[in-house]
């Protein structure tokens, strides 16, 4: 485990903008929750369409 090497966050990236498509979160929140992960902050993107 990350912990066991130091470490105290990690850094996940979870794609949940496709265009069109809508997604479930429930079952990968459950896993980070359940691993003893907290969220404390979300990465917004921005693109610009020309």
């Amino acid at each position: 485990m990350l912990a066991d090497l130091g470490a105290s966050e990690a850094i996940l990236y979870v794609d949940d903008d496709a265009s069109g498509i809508d997604r479930d979160r429930t079952a990968a929140n459950r896993l980070y929750d359940r691993s003893g992960f907290t969220e404390i902050d979300r990465l917004h993107s921005y693109r610009r369409t020309v």
